[in-house]
This record gives structure tokens, sequence and C-alpha cells, in this order.
């Protein structure tokens, strides 16, 4: 293509990959414009921009945005054929003596690594359960941890982000695992019901704290659980999210708490409904 508009990806690895596969399918010379929020990083984005893809030519400011324009002047530009595949890898991942090779791609949560708050999440959740489901599930290292650990289980995981899907297709896919992995803005796409709903939710927007996610999903899990089923979410301690769980889907206790992360047990009998909306 001649010319290409990029709107500003949320993860400096994210932006390096982005950049690098649009310079591959614009024409030399052609124009790439690269748009984002100051709070979003656009500033810091200038040097990824100009090493990737060429000088700013122009630079525009406005409205706690930037704007930056320049020629595509790197190397082989208009001319390769990468995909998202050339900057996948795996690591290695062990929890509880249980390891799996990992996908590992920009911009993916838990990519390479457990966090400290899913390393929380999976020391508390069961793993006896017979149908499970992931929302949220980045590179997939919960879903393909349970399924090694449980490998009876029917394991589903489900992510809005299509290179999170992948990723979690890849995870499977390296350790011989089998799991249906979903596409899908939290439950849009999920039918069925589940034993046990696990999430590591984000909660940022920009720099501020963003409560929509944990709103859809509490909204939305009781519907999917089984009788007897229950709901597992870790998060930061400071996010307040004990109400928001017991007012959608039922009875929630604390299970864990290291003083930096909370791990939130939800159980919902159904037939009881406990919104007050």
């Amino acid at each position: 293509m001649e010319n290409a508009v990029v709107l500003l990806p949320k993860s400096k690895a994210l932006i390096n990959m982005t950049l690098s596969l649009v310079s591959d399918i614009t024409v030399a010379l052609g124009k790439i414009v690269l748009v984002g929020a100051n709070d979003a990083g656009i500033r810091s984005a200038k040097e990824a921009f100009e090493r990737l893809i060429g000088p700013v030519e122009k630079k525009i400011v406005g409205n706690h945005a930037a704007l930056y324009v320049g020629r595509n002047a790197a190397p082989g530009a208009g001319s390769r054929t990468r995909s998202w595949r050339d900057f996948l890898s795996f690591a290695r991942i062990e929890q509880d003596s249980i390891a799996i090779e990992a996908a590992v791609l920009p911009g993916i949560f838990s990519a390479g690594e457990l966090d400290p708050g899913t390393k929380l999440l999976l020391e508390h959740i069961p793993y006896d359960r017979a149908a499970v489901l992931d929302v949220g599930c980045g590179a997939g290292a919960i879903g393909a941890l349970y399924k090694k650990k449980n490998p009876g289980a029917a394991v589903t995981m489900t992510d809005s982000s299509l290179l999170a899907v992948n990723a979690s297709e890849e995870t499977l896919k390296k350790n011989s695992l089998m799991g249906d992995v979903i596409l899908s803005d939290v439950f849009e796409n999920i039918r069925g019901h589940f034993d046990l709903i696990v999430t590591n939710p984000p909660f940022h927007k920009g720099v501020g704290t963003d409560y929509s996610f944990i709103e859809k999903f509490a909204r939305g899990a009781k519907v999917h659980l089984n009788k007897g089923g229950e709901v597992y979410v870790v998060a930061n301690a400071f996010l307040p999210y004990q109400e928001t769980l017991e007012r959608h889907i039922g009875p929630t206790d604390i299970v864990a708490d290291d003083g930096k992360f909370r791990v939130y047990r939800s159980r919902y009998s159904r037939g009881l409904s406990f919104s007050f909306d």
C-alpha cells in the first residue's frame, strides 16, 4: 500500500512489531502516520518510529495527543512478507513442579513468565473441576497449566485480542494439549456452562484505573456457571472488587492476600440472584 495510519499500540514491544509489519507492506518512501494519546506513550514512541520507519518529518500536537508523519525509509520497505509468527518465541514456565512452554508475543500479558498475581491465583484455584474457563487468557499459561495438572478437564480460554488468541493456541500446540481458544469480548462469544471461571483482569486504561472489565465480567459470569460453580479473580489489593463480585455473582471470600494481590472466590447457586440492579 502507498500510505498507512497507525494507532499507537498499548505496549512498547507491540509498537515495535506493529511498525515493523506496517513498514513491510507500505511502499518505499510511502507516508506513514503514527497517532496516539500522551498518556498512552506517544511521545516515547518517536524513537521507535524513527528507528523502524524513518525521520519524523512532521509532528502535530494537540488535545492531549500527538501525531508523527514520516516516509517509509526502512531497509526492505514494502518488499517483506513477515507476520506475527516471525516475532513468536517460547519460554519455560513452571508452577508446582509442572512446566510448560508458553508462547511469547509482543504485547501479550504473562508472555514469558508468570506475574505475581497469576502465581497467587494458580496456588489457590481448585484443580478437580471438569469444565474450566479462563477469561482474558493472554498467552494461555493458566489454561495450559490447568490442563497439565488435570488432563481430563475441558479447558476453554478466551481473550478480546486476536494476538492473545494466537498465542494461547500456540501454547497449547507446543505442549501437545487440547483446549478451546475463543476470540471474545469477555463472555460475548462464550456458550455453555463451567464449573470454574478464572480471570486476572486488566484494570489500566492509559494511566487511569478502568472498572469496565470487572463490571462486565461479574455481570456475565453467573450466566455461565454450573450449579455449585465458582469464580476466582486475582487483582491488586487496592482494587474494590469484592463488592462488585458479590453484587453480581454471590457470596465472595478473600482466599489469599499477600499484601499486593488478593484472590477472590465467588459462589453462585442457580436460582438465586445477588444483583441489585
